[in-house]
């Protein structure tokens, strides 16, 4: 894996205006990956608001995300997305930029990244909100991490929905503790009750996980990231699926909640 993250990291997914948010100083200093979801927001305000993402968190790196309507997003799925891709990276040198793996324009899209911008990694994704079996979910996670080393992708990103999570989440576990493959693994379900799923694929992979900016979660299922960042420091390490170290991520999580709740 990547020599730049060798430990679980908590990505933030910027919503609003860093400048806005509900984040200590000492937290800012903290986030290492923000997200910057270019979907959500007018073409016109990209540049600025990763400028301005670049003075609140002065350490982290910065991931531009132009999220399909069909995989969760705000861009239209007529809307010509390689034209607007290659904006974005006319605008500034991104550290990562986001390609979904099941994209009809992948392989353009990964060439016009290479060609206009060769220092930008890539995050390789795959999405599924239609829940899936285990027997499918194996299969994405096969696929994700395989395209993600054929291309030379930094992180293989898969993000589920799953029929049965109390059946399925071990066996994501289980195959997370085995992944060999150079690229980072950010892979989690997602969906009601999948905060402690998620914190514990971080945890036991050393991967990412992803976590909103306080105004709300982007996708169904993420903590705040201050909760998620102070989850992954605190919880004990965990080399392979084991159901009691799993109960307590659960107890942790549900009481990191319930104080977030109340703060």
């Amino acid at each position: 894996m990547s020599e730049i993250f060798q430990e679980p990291t908590a990505v933030l997914t910027l919503s609003g205006r860093p400048q806005d948010l509900p984040l200590t100083p000492f937290a800012k200093r903290r986030v290492r990956l923000v997200e910057i979801r270019l979907d959500r927001l007018d073409p016109s305000h990209w540049s600025q608001r990763a400028k301005e993402a670049e003075r609140a968190f002065p350490s982290a790196r910065l991931i531009g995300t132009l999220r399909l309507e069909k995989d969760g997003g705000n861009w239209p799925d007529s809307q010509d997305r390689r034209g607007a891709i290659e904006s974005a990276l006319a605008l500034r040198r991104w550290d990562y930029v986001d390609i979904e793996d099941d994209a009809p324009q992948r392989e353009e899209l990964l060439e016009l990244v290479q060609t206009k911008s060769p220092a930008t990694r890539i995050v390789l994704s795959r999405h599924s909100f239609e829940a899936v079996s285990g027997e499918t979910m194996m299969d994405q996670l096969e696929a994700v991490a395989r395209s993600a080393q054929a291309c030379g992708a930094e992180v293989a990103k898969w993000a589920g929905r799953v029929l049965d999570p109390n059946e399925v989440g071990p066996e994501l576990l289980r195959w997370l503790s085995l992944y060999g493959g150079p690229a980072i693994p950010a892979m989690f379900l997602m969906g009601v009750g999948a905060e402690s799923w998620r914190v514990a694929a971080a945890k036991l992979s050393g991967g990412w996980g992803y976590a909103h900016d306080g105004t709300g979660a982007v996708a169904p299922g993420q903590l705040p990231w201050t909760v998620f960042d102070a989850l992954l420091g605190s919880i004990p390490a965990c080399k392979e699926w084991n159901q009691s170290w799993f109960r307590g991520v659960e107890s942790a999580v549900e009481l990191a909640m319930r104080e977030e709740v109340q703060a």
